[in-house]
């Protein structure tokens, strides 16, 4: 019985190691508890962000929270005059892209 355990707890490891050696990301309790829990920074804060990281006019910004994470689509106008869309995570206020 001991070794029937041990066997199937090496196993486990085993697929474990596999899975993120092949970039398959598992989903634990902790990281869903985590996205779960977050509450969106303001709209004036994701905007702010886009504004340090580009050199263009932040116009205007728009929650999205069907996304996992929440995210902000930030409109910008380039000095050129071209219209872009930045995305800030509305968990931690990164911009993403």
């Amino acid at each position: 019985m001991k070794y029937i355990l041990i066997v199937i707890l090496a196993m486990s490891a085993l697929m474990f190691q596999s899975a993120e050696a092949a970039g398959i990301r598992i989903d634990t309790k902790v990281e869903r508890e985590e996205q779960a829990a977050c509450v969106p920074i303001g709209k004036s804060a994701a905007m702010s962000a886009v504004a340090r990281k580009t050199d263009g006019r932040v116009l205007s910004a728009s929650l999205n929270m069907n996304r996992k994470p929440p995210v902000y689509r930030v409109k910008v106008l380039s000095p050129n005059g071209r219209v872009s869309h930045v995305l800030v995570n509305a968990c931690n206020g990164r911009v993403i892209r």
